[in-house]
């Protein structure tokens, strides 16, 4: 039996124990799936001509749910959705845009709504009313969630040792029909011609491959599809961890911290640095822990001394601000600035509803990438794009929605939600979006079970 085979076989098993976990014992198999989401990229199984995906698991949550609710006979008249409420409207905003907008096909427009819906809202629904019933689905998810965590950055750290090469996702991509981009895990732009890595039985690996002399480990994804997710989910983590260091012992608190912070300045992704260095100074002023200025003074001095010492790292980092500084293919100001000004021209003819649900992804499948957006590498070049000046100005309500929700919880909890969303904006807004509200939500909804305020929050329980 060769390893393709092996690794289809075990994916399988996985999600059948989902799938029968979820009748049989509810919280376990939910446990799994988000076990499944956060360490398995990909899920386009073929089980005797049957076909899994994520949304039909999603349905299954959805159903095995109520059946588990009926089995605990319990009448409910309403279910919570507070947390999730701005999401919804803002989802419910774009739904009634769709026949507004006639640069996308109604069918595709409406079939990425109803992805992204499903994708996006069911699990973290069913998670939180499940919390609400029992607090003890907290403490199993939470655990869960920080094993992933570990096992996610461990690998990350390990894919040091061969950089441009990741086995774990280059199987799991084969036996799922998708292909690993060589090139970009090498550290060149995504759009360079470049072998890729071939869908098909017989699997093999090289560390014969040249890297990007800039890009001291090539690109690492970890466990993920995208180098772009595993930069966002260190962060989120490290902030998830933080937020219940009174559930883990300092030990591993600070080891993890010493991992993240490692995977941080070695996956190749810049803006993951950029990114948590402003939520650093974020939480630092809204909780005035003042005195950790000096200390983190202290540690930027040392990390600035290795930095300066490295050649290679110095001209890494230095290109987040200065494109000339440097030969790396990726982000800089001056490269936003002009793919914010192709973008304004691209919607010149729709600024006010932009072109519609999903076009940035129906632009992609279609061409290999724009003349000046490239492939749409800021949230906000997404916004505009799909939905114009009214999405834009969605994006700002549903953001201000959230944080007037996070104000019911008490002062360090409410901080800790607003970091993760100040990160999370701050993130994809100078990466793109790839997926990362899924991550988001779940990983808000964790965090706004960790602390419900009966006294204030009336009504939530």
């Amino acid at each position: 039996m060769d390893l393709f085979t092996i690794v289809q076989q075990l994916q399988s098993l996985w999600v059948l124990y989902i799938v029968v976990m979820l009748f049989v014992r509810f919280r376990i198999g939910v446990a799994a799936y988000l076990a499944y989401i956060f360490l398995v990229p990909y899920m386009k199984l073929s089980i005797s001509g049957f076909v899994l995906q994520w949304n039909l698991i999603n349905i299954i949550v959805l159903i095995a749910f109520f059946v588990h609710q009926n089995k605990l006979k319990i009448r409910r008249t309403k279910y919570e959705w507070r947390p999730l409420l701005p999401f919804v409207i803002y989802f419910g905003v774009s739904l009634i845009l769709i026949p507004f907008q006639d640069e996308v096909p109604l069918s595709y427009a409406f079939d990425s709504w109803r992805i992204q819906v499903m994708k996006f809202l069911i699990l973290p629904f069913v998670i939180w009313n499940d919390i609400l019933i029992d607090r003890k689905s907290l403490s199993l998810y939470r655990n869960v969630t920080i094993g992933c965590i570990v096992i996610a950055t461990l690998y990350g750290l390990f894919l040091t040792t061969m950089p441009g090469v990741n086995p774990y996702v280059m199987v799991v991509s084969a036996v799922n029909g998708e292909e690993f981009n060589l090139a970009y895990a090498a550290g060149y732009s995504g759009n360079m011609e470049y072998e890729a890595f071939e869908v098909g039985n017989n699997l093999s690996f090289s560390n014969d491959i040249i890297l990007n002399d800039d890009r001291l480990f090539g690109r690492i994804s970890s466990v993920f599809a995208h180098p772009m997710t595993f930069g966002l989910f260190l962060g989120f983590s490290l902030l998830f961890l933080y937020r219940n260091m009174e559930y883990i012992s300092k030990w591993l608190l600070y080891t993890m911290s010493l991992v993240i912070l490692t995977d941080v300045i070695v996956c190749g992704v810049r803006t993951v640095i950029v990114a948590m260095l402003a939520v650093a100074f974020f939480l630092l002023i809204k909780l005035q822990k003042f005195k950790y200025v000096f200390i983190y003074a202290i540690i930027g001095t040392f990390i600035w001394g290795i930095i300066a010492n490295s050649p290679s790292l110095s001209n890494y980092l230095g290109s987040i601000i200065d494109e000339k500084s440097s030969d790396i293919g990726g982000s800089s100001l001056e490269l936003r600035l002009s793919q914010l000004n192709g973008c304004f021209h691209e919607i010149q003819d729709t600024l006010l509803a932009g072109k519609g649900f999903g076009w940035t992804g129906y632009f992609l499948s279609q061409n290999d990438g724009h003349p000046t957006m490239l492939h749409f590498e800021s949230l906000i070049l997404v916004i505009l794009c799909n939905s114009g000046i009214i999405g834009l100005f969605l994006w700002i309500y549903m953001s201000a929605r959230i944080v007037k929700f996070n104000a019911l919880y008490e002062r360090s909890t409410a901080t800790f939600l607003d970091a993760l969303l100040f990160f999370y904006l701050i993130y994809a807004c100078i990466t793109g979006d790839y997926g990362y509200m899924q991550y988001f939500i779940l990983f808000y909804v964790f965090m706004c079970g960790e602390r419900l305020v009966s006294k204030t929050a009336t009504g939530m329980s």
